[in-house]
């Protein structure tokens, strides 16, 4: 059971695209869209591809869910968005939010929204051609659009509220197992496979219990996922997982040349006595 709720701003076709996408994997129960109620140019080609949208998004006799707000307003945006998946939660619905067609306030306000929430998600439909509204560099028109957009004047900064707990930062065991993980491929057959890989012994019960603990803890922090399929209960990186893991890997390999570099060069003295 899914739950889709989906920014509407200029976008159109990608957002179908994205509703197609997960349609074809899961049941689609409910669809929110959230368009720009302002009277500007943005909230009428907002409004204009939501009415397309409910139209396009309609089946089994089922019609999206209109909701209006302003995306400009991070309060306005998370308060929307904790009542949607307040409700939705309580149905135990998994809930995606498409933030492809948002503002930066409303992408922020999702992804702080979504950590609230149980097995909710965020995701963005990239576009298939990049930078196809941009003029030709190095012609007249590319020029004044682009001293247009670099002289566009800001407001006041607006912060992106978060909540007070963080995730944990993985010890140096939890990024062993990670890394581990990573160098090959993602995956492992077993739990016994990662001990051997970290350079224990999967026979001592001692050490059976403190990689049974490290993978609990990983799990909940979401950081791998277990197939419980197989009696062997095979390990894989999850999503987050794989780019923490390349990110651990990443800043080792950075500082590990930063010591290199940090070393003092020797220097090289003629003994003057033996050159007589």
């Amino acid at each position: 059971m899914v739950a889709l709720i989906c920014f509407v701003g200029y976008d159109y076709q990608r957002i179908i695209d994205g509703v197609n996408f997960f349609r074809a994997n899961h049941p689609i129960e409910a669809i929110y869209l959230l368009y720009d109620r302002k009277k500007d140019v943005y909230g009428y080609a907002s409004r204009l591809n939501a009415k397309a949208l409910e139209n396009a998004l309609s089946f089994a006799g089922s019609r999206p869910m209109l909701v209006p707000l302003n995306p400009q307003s991070y309060e306005e945006v998370f308060s929307s968005l904790y009542k949607i998946l307040k409700e939705e939660s309580s149905r135990g619905r998994k809930v995606l939010i498409d933030a492809t067609s948002t503002s930066k306030e409303g992408i922020g306000a999702a992804i702080t929204c979504a950590l609230m929430f149980y097995d909710v998600g965020v995701y963005i439909v990239p576009p298939n051609e990049r930078g196809w509204h941009i003029p030709i560099p190095n012609t007249p028109e590319f020029n004044e659009w682009f001293n247009k957009v670099r002289s566009v004047r800001g407001l006041q900064p607006q912060p992106i509220y978060l909540p007070g707990q963080r995730l944990d930062q993985p010890s140096d065991d939890e990024e062993r197992i990670l890394l581990a993980l990573e160098s090959r491929g993602g995956r492992a057959e077993s739990i016994k496979s990662i001990i051997e890989w970290c350079g224990e012994d999967p026979a001592s019960p001692a050490v059976k219990n403190k990689y049974s603990r490290l993978i609990r803890k990983l799990l909940k922090d979401g950081l791998i996922q277990l197939d419980f399929s197989t009696k062997t209960k095979r390990v894989k990186l999850s999503g987050f997982g794989k780019v923490l893991a390349k990110a651990i890997k990443s800043t080792k390999v950075q500082k590990a040349e930063a010591a290199i570099q940090r070393q003092p060069q020797e220097v090289f003295t003629p003994d003057v006595d033996a050159l007589f």
